[in-house]
């Protein structure tokens, strides 16, 4: 009987991807797009409870990733990289150091210049931001793959990044 149940979805399933071929197509590019939405989401919810906007975010993120990285980062480095003016920039910066995210301080070797260090607020700012969630889940499901599923996992989400920085350039 069991047996049965089995070859009876095994026909269910020949027979559905014969009436659309592609549906297994479909039905990734869907889970791709709800897992956009929700990023999207929880990136919107995560902004406006942390009061910012758009360039404190995008300036946050550059942020986090160089401190991780270990790399000093000035006020300048932040304007080239977000691609703003310097005017722009300190506003930036002002508001940012003001809600406690960042400090600024003078550089050792040539005062005049300056270095942007993380204060308390961001590790609540990196703790709470949505890609800390998408990280876990990713690593989360990630743990319950074998080596060979991992591999095709991989190759899939390498071509399809691989794909949007091509048709983006």
């Amino acid at each position: 009987m069991e047996g049965e149940a089995k070859m009876s979805e095994c026909d269910d399933d020949r027979a559905r991807s014969r009436s659309n071929p592609l549906e297994h197509v479909e039905t990734m590019v869907d889970t791709l797009r709800q897992l956009r939405q929700l990023t999207d989401r929880g990136y919107r919810e995560h902004r406006d409870a942390m009061h910012l906007n758009d360039k404190d975010m995008a300036a946050l993120e550059y942020l986090s990733q160089e401190w991780k990285d270990e790399r000093t980062v000035s006020p300048k480095d932040v304007a080239a990289h977000l691609g703003l003016t310097s005017a722009t920039t300190t506003a930036i910066i002002d508001r940012l150091e003001n809600e406690g995210y960042l400090q600024r301080r003078r550089a050792t070797r040539d005062r005049r210049g300056v270095h942007l260090t993380p204060a308390p607020a961001m590790k609540d700012w990196e703790r709470r931001h949505p890609v800390e969630s998408l990280r876990a889940s990713v690593i989360d499901a990630a743990t319950h793959l074998g080596g060979e599923e991992a591999r095709i996992v991989q190759g899939y989400l390498s071509t399809v990044l691989d794909d949007v920085r091509r048709r983006l350039t």
